[in-house]
C-alpha cells in the first residue's frame, strides 16, 4: 500500500501564515490558542517541505507545547501534543509517537471533548498501523467508530470503517476488507458523504487485486472511482485511481493501456505537488493515500515503460531516475551503505546510553537522598546503641556500689564469701572496660560515616555533571537516530515499490492455468527484488511458450536486468511473433548486447541464463533451447536431461565476434512426462549436516522420487526440503523452479 500525508485542519487554515518570512512575526504574537495552532501547523508543514531535516519541526512543536502550558489551555495543548506524535510517526519513531498520542487522549478525556477524542483515537490507530501493530490499530479504530456512532458523527464513523478496510488490505485479507468497504459505501450513500464513497469504491478495486485477484472486477471499480472523482471534482482521487488502473493493466501484460493511464496520472498529479487538497477529517488515512508516494510511483512507471518502449535512451532513463530520487529524498547506493553501517553502530551505542539516560538529575538526587537517609538511620541506630550501653554502665556501677555496701555490712558475717565477691568485682570491672571500649568504637564509626557522606556528596555532584553531558549526547543521538530511521524507511519504501513493479510483470495464476493442466512455480528471491523471473504466453495459433530466466546478480542489479529481460522476451515473442526457441534466445542475446553496448564496453558482462520451451498447438511435441539453463524430463521416475548451449544470453562480447547460435531439441511429449526448468539457486544452496551445496544430482533425485505426487504436493515437498537443507544458513541466490505437465 502507498500512503498520503494529510495536514491537520489548523495547517489548512493557517497555511498562508507560515511562510518562512513570517516565522519571527508568529513568535512575536501574544501567547494565545491561535499562536499554539500556528506553531503546530508550521511544524507539520516544515516536515512536509524538508523531510530530511528533523530539528526545525521539533523546535516549532516544542515551542507550541510551551505556549499552551503557559496559557493553561488544554485544548491547544492537546492539539500540540498530537501534532508532535504525528511528527514522530512521520520519522518512524513509533514509541515516542504513541506516548504523545496517549497524553493527548488523556487531556481530551479530562476536558470531556468526545468529538476531539474520536479524531485522536483514529490518529493513534494510524500510528499503530504504520508500526505494524495491527491488533492495537483495530482496537483504536473500533473504539473511535463506536464513539462516532453514538455522537452521530457519521463522516468520522465512515472514516473508521475505511481505516479498518485498508488495514485488512495491508495484510492481504480480501474478504474482511470488502465487508468494511461495503459497510462504508452503504453509510456514505445514506448520509451523502462524497469523499468516503469515492475512497470506498477505490478500496474495493484494490481489494480485488490481492489474495485471489479478479482484474476484471477491480478495473470496473477503478473506472467507477475515476468517473465519480471527475463528477465531484476530486482531482487527487482521480489520479490515484488511474495509477491503480494502470497497475492492473500492467499485471495483465497490456503495456500500452498501462502506459496511457500512468501518463495521465502524472499529468493530473503534477499540478498538485504544492497544494493541500484533503480535508482534515481524513488525515487518519495518511498511511494509505500518500501523495508523495503515489506521484513517485506514477513517475517511476511512466519512465520505466517509456524506456522499455524505446522512447528513452539509457542515459535519459538514468537521468529521470536520478531526478525522482532527488525529488523524493531517496539516498544513492553509497549513502545506503554508509547508512546501514552507521545505523548498526549507533544501535549498539544507543542501547547502552539509553540505560544510562534513565538517571537524570532529579532521579539521581532522589536516589542519593534515599541512600543518605539509610545511612542516617544506621547512624541513629548506632547512637541508640551507645546510649543504651551508657545507661547500662551507670546501672551496673550503681548495682556494684550497692553490692559493695552490702558486702561491707555483711563482712563480719560472711567472711567465707570474700573470695567469691572478689571475682565478681573483677568481672564487673571487665564489663565496664568492655562497655567503654564499645562506646569509643561507635564514636569512631560515626566519625568515619560522616566523612564517607561528605565524599558521597562530592561524587554525587560529579555524577550530576556527567549526567548533564550524557543527556546532551543522548539528545544528539536521538536526533541522529530519528534521521537514520526516516532515511531507512524511505529506502525500504523505494525497494518495496520496485518489488511491486517487478511483481506486476510476472505471469498470474490464471495465465498458467490457461495453458497447463497441472503445474507449480517455486519462486523465492534472496532479497526483496529478484534477478530470477519467469514468463508464459500463448500465441493466437495455439503455440505455448514458457521460460525460466536467471539474470546476472540479484537484488536491485538483478531486478533491473530481469525487467529488461521481461520486456525483451515480450518484444520477441508477442510483438515480433517468433516461436523458434533458438532464434528467440539469439534475438534476446543480440538486443542485450546492443542495449548495453557490449561490443565496445568491455566492462559490461550483464546477461542471463535461460531455459525456454515451445509447445505445439496439439501438445504432441516440445522444442527446447537453453542458455546454460537445462530442461529435465521425468517419466515413470526416470530422468532425461537436456543441457542446452553452454553460453549466457548477453554478456561481454567483442564487436568482431559473430553472434552465437543456440542448440534446439525437438522432443516428443508422452502422457507420463513431467517437465522441469529452473535456475541454479536451489542446487547451489549451502546447508545440510556438513554445510555443502545441495548439487544438481541430489535435486534430480528428489524430483524423481516425488514425481508421483501432484504438482502442488511436489512443490510443498521441494519447498520444505530446501528450507530444511538451508537451516540457519543465509540464502545465497534467487531461487526459481517450475514444473508442468502438458
Amino acid at each position: 500500500m502507498l500512503v498520503l500525508n494529510v495536514l491537520s485542519i489548523s495547517t489548512f487554515v493557517y497555511a498562508d501564515q507560515v511562510e518562512s518570512s513570517r516565522i519571527e512575526q508568529v513568535y512575536n504574537m501574544p501567547d494565545n490558542e491561535d499562536k499554539v495552532n500556528i506553531l503546530a501547523s508550521m511544524a507539520i508543514i516544515e516536515t512536509e517541505r524538508n523531510p530530511s531535516k528533523h530539528t526545525p519541526p521539533f523546535k516549532l512543536v516544542n515551542d507550541a507545547i510551551k505556549v499552551a502550558k503557559r496559557i493553561n489551555n488544554k485544548v491547544a495543548l492537546t492539539n500540540a501534543l498530537n501534532t508532535k506524535a504525528i511528527i514522530f510517526r512521520k520519522f518512524s519513531t513509533f514509541d515516542q509517537a504513541i506516548d504523545y498520542h496517549l497524553q493527548a487522549i488523556s487531556l481530551a478525556e479530562k476536558s470531556l471533548d468526545e468529538t476531539e477524542k474520536v479524531d485522536l483515537l483514529m490518529d493513534l490507530g494510524c500510528t499503530y498501523r504504520v508500526s505494524l501493530n495491527y491488533q492495537k490499530a483495530k482496537e483504536c479504530f473500533n473504539q473511535a467508530k463506536t464513539l462516532a456512532h453514538d455522537l452521530q458523527l457519521y463522516e468520522r464513523e465512515s472514516i473508521c470503517m475505511l481505516n479498518n478496510a485498508y488495514l485488512y488490505i495491508s495484510i492481504n485479507e480480501q474478504k474482511e476488507a470488502l465487508a468494511y468497504f461495503n459497510e462504508a459505501i452503504q453509510l456514505s450513500e445514506d448520509k451523502k458523504i462524497t469523499d468516503s464513497y469515492i475512497l470506498s469504491t477505490l478500496g474495493k478495486g484494490i481489494a480485488y487485486t490481492i489474495e485471489k485477484p479478479n482484474f476484471k472486477v477491480s478495473k470496473k471499480y477503478f473506472i467507477a472511482t475515476i468517473t465519480s472523482s471527475k463528477k465531484k471534482k476530486r482531482t487527487f482521487y482521480e489520479g490515484i485511481a488511474k495509477i491503480y488502473l494502470g497497475r492492473t493493466y500492467l499485471r495483465s501484460n497490456n503495456l500500452s493501456r498501462a502506459y496511457k493511464y500512468f501518463v495521465e496520472a502524472v499529468a493530473i498529479l503534477s499540478p498538485l505537488k504544492d497544494s493541500y487538497h484533503i480535508l482534515e477529517s481524513y488525515k487518519s488515512l495518511d498511511d494509505v493515500l500518500n501523495f508523495r508516494d503515489f506521484y513517485a510511483e506514477a513517475l517511476s512507471y511512466k519512465n520505466s515503460l517509456k524506456y522499455y518502449r524505446g522512447e528513452l535512451s539509457q542515459s535519459q532513463y538514468n537521468a529521470a531516475v536520478k531526478e525522482e530520487l532527488e525529488l523524493f529524498g531517496n539516498p544513492d547506493k553509497e549513502e545506503l551503505d554508509h547508512l546501514r553501517n552507521a545505523l548498526s553502530e549507533l544501535k549498539m551505542h544507543y542501547s547502552f546510553l539509553d540505560s544510562i539516560n534513565t538517571l537524570d538529575e532529579e532521579e539521581a538526587a532522589f536516589l542519593l537522598k534515599n541512600y543518605l537517609d539509610n545511612q542516617k538511620k544506621k547512624l541513629n541506630n548506632l547512637e541508640s546503641d551507645r546510649s543504651y550501653l551508657s545507661h547500662l554502665l551507670k546501672e551496673t556501677e550503681k548495682s556494684a556500689k550497692q553490692k559493695i555496701e552490702l558486702l561491707e555490712q555483711k563482712n563480719l558475717l560472711q567472711r567465707t564469701l570474700i573470695s567469691k565477691q572478689y571475682w565478681i568485682g573483677i568481672a564487673l570491672i571487665l564489663i565496664v572496660v568492655f562497655i567503654s571500649s564499645m562506646g569509643i568504637m561507635q564514636f569512631r564509626v560515626a566519625k568515619q560515616k560522616k566523612k564517607t557522606n561528605l565524599t558521597l556528596q562530592a561524587q554525587n555532584l560529579k555524577i550530576s555533571e556527567q549526567n548533564i553531558e550524557i543527556q546532551t549526547t543522548a539528545d544528539q543521538l536521538q536526533e541522529t537516530l530519528v534521521k537514520l530511521q526516516y532515511q531507512n524507511k524511505k529506502t525500504e519504501e523505494s525497494i518495496q515499490a520496485g518489488w511491486k513493479i517487478q511483481n506486476a510483470m510476472l505471469p498470474t495464476t490464471s495465465e498458467f492455468e490457461d495453458v497447463f493442466s497441472d503445474y507449480f512455480v517455486f519462486y523465492q528471491p534472496r532479497d526483496i527484488v529478484s534477478g530470477d523471473f519467469y514468463w508464459v504466453g500463448k500465441k493466437e495459433d495455439g503455440h505455448i511458450i514458457v521460460a525460466a530466466l536467471d539474470c546476472t546478480g540479484h537484488g536491485i542489479p538483478g531486478a533491473f536486468m530481469s525487467m529488461m529481460g521481461n520486456a525483451l522476451i515480450h518484444q520477441v515473442v508477442q510483438v515480433e511473433g517468433e516461436i523458434d526457441p533458438s532464434i528467440i534466445l539469439q534475438k534476446i542475446d543480440n538486443y542485450i548486447s546492443k542495449a548495453l553496448h557490449q561490443g565496445r564496453n568491455t566492462d559490461s558482462r550483464e546477461g542471463m541464463d535461460v531455459s525456454i520451451c515451445v509447445i505445439n498447438p496439439s501438445k504432441t511435441h516440445l522444442e527446447f533451447s537453453g542458455a546454460k539453463n537445462p530442461l529435465l524430463i521425468i517419466s515413470h521416475q526416470e530422468p532425461t536431461f537436456y543441457k542446452g548451449t553452454n553460453r549466457h544470453v548477453g554478456g561481454n562480447r567483442s564487436s568482431k565476434k559473430t553472434a552465437i547460435t543456440f542448440d534446439k531439441s525437438k522432443i516428443e511429449i508422452r502422457p507420463s512426462d513431467r517437465f522441469y526448468i529452473y535456475s541454479d539457486g536451489y542446487q547451489d544452496q549451502f546447508g545440510g549436516p556438513e554445510n555443502k551445496k545441495f548439487m544438481r544430482k541430489q535435486l534430480i533425485e528428489k524430483l524423481c522420487k516425488t514425481s508421483t505426487l501432484s504438482m502442488a504436493e511436489q512443490k510443498e515437498v521441494m519447498k520444505t526440503t530446501f528450507l530444511e537443507w538451508k537451516g540457519e544458513q543465509k540464502q545465497l541466490d534467487d531461487l526459481l523452479l517450475i514444473g508442468f505437465k502438458c
